[in-house]
């Protein structure tokens, strides 16, 4: 049954993966600069540290890639590949002052304006702080540098323990032990182009305020992000995020464009950098649709 188990989640990640382009086209001129948003300094940057509030009216901001009005996700042409490149974008984009508006449910409409953002010239990050506005960022979501694309939508939606408990018996019940326990899972529904999925996480910053690592050095729980349906009681796995121990992916929001197309955005951080992971509905079925942004050394 392990064996079975490893070939499913690996068939799994390879059909979700794949999907996943792997070069940066070039950008047109109407294509939107889509950013992270967080009030909380740990979500984005890279490693895994416990919660750190920015003051009052301030966030980290991080850019994604550029999103096409036909939905389709490019990458900023800047990795330690390309320090050519990565010139370029400081000089010709970061350097700049920008603002963007909250695009995802949580904090729709909030103005993020920032000053000029900054390249890691070591690790090939990019980022900086912003001052916003107009609305609430309580935690962490996602910003467009226009809203010309975007509609309104439904958000991530946290189930209450009573709802979430039957959907974490059913995953430990589908991945047996590839599940440490189901303390501090979180649960959530989501929606993207009318389908309903359940998405369950464990990030570091879901249980940082208590007591996080064993006497090792290790975090008390595995990482965990998994995205399925349920059916009859039983959970349908449709995505599991293979690495457990390091890789702490989290939501950053749902966003939604008027053309129809519906997006999950995350940010994934280990302890030697960061990234932001897209995913959404292609030929059908739920799909990684793009990872990029972030930088690591």
């Amino acid at each position: 049954m392990k064996h079975l188990w490893i070939g499913l989640f690996s068939v799994i990640s390879t059909v979700l993966y794949s999907q996943a382009p792997t070069s940066a086209p070039s950008r047109e001129a109407n294509d939107v600069m889509v950013v992270g948003v967080a009030h909380d300094s740990s979500v984005m940057g890279g490693g895994i540290s416990s919660s750190n509030l920015l003051a009052p009216g301030k966030a980290s901001v991080q850019p994604i890639g550029w999103l096409t009005p036909a939905g389709e996700w490019k990458r900023i042409r800047c990795d330690p590949n390309q320090p050519k490149e990565c010139k370029r974008f400081d000089r010709e984009y970061l350097s700049k002052p920008h603002s963007y508006t909250v695009v995802s449910a949580d904090g729709k409409g909030a103005a993020v304006q920032v000053e000029r953002m900054t390249l890691d010239d070591e690790c090939f990050g990019y980022g900086g702080q912003g001052i916003f506005a107009g609305g609430k960022i309580r935690y962490a979501a996602v910003a467009a540098e226009s809203t010309e694309i975007f509609s309104s939508g439904s958000s991530a939606k946290r189930l209450p323990d009573q709802d979430a408990e039957p959907i974490r018996k059913a995953l430990a019940a589908k991945v047996e032990n590839k599940l440490d326990s189901t303390k501090e899972l979180r649960v959530y529904s989501i929606e993207l182009e009318g389908r309903s999925f359940v998405l369950i996480q464990r990030a570091y910053q879901d249980f940082a305020s208590k007591p996080s690592y064993k006497p090792n050095g290790s975090p008390n729980f595995n990482f965990i992000l998994a995205i399925g349906t349920m059916h009859d009681g039983r959970f349908q796995l449709l995505h599991w995020k293979e690495n457990t121990g390091d890789d702490n992916e989290q939501i950053l929001g749902l966003i939604h464009l008027k053309n129809g197309r519906d997006f999950l955005v995350n940010t994934t951080s280990d302890p030697e950098g960061y990234l932001f992971r897209v995913y959404g509905i292609r030929g059908g079925k739920l799909a990684l649709i793009f990872e990029g942004g972030g930088g690591g050394c």
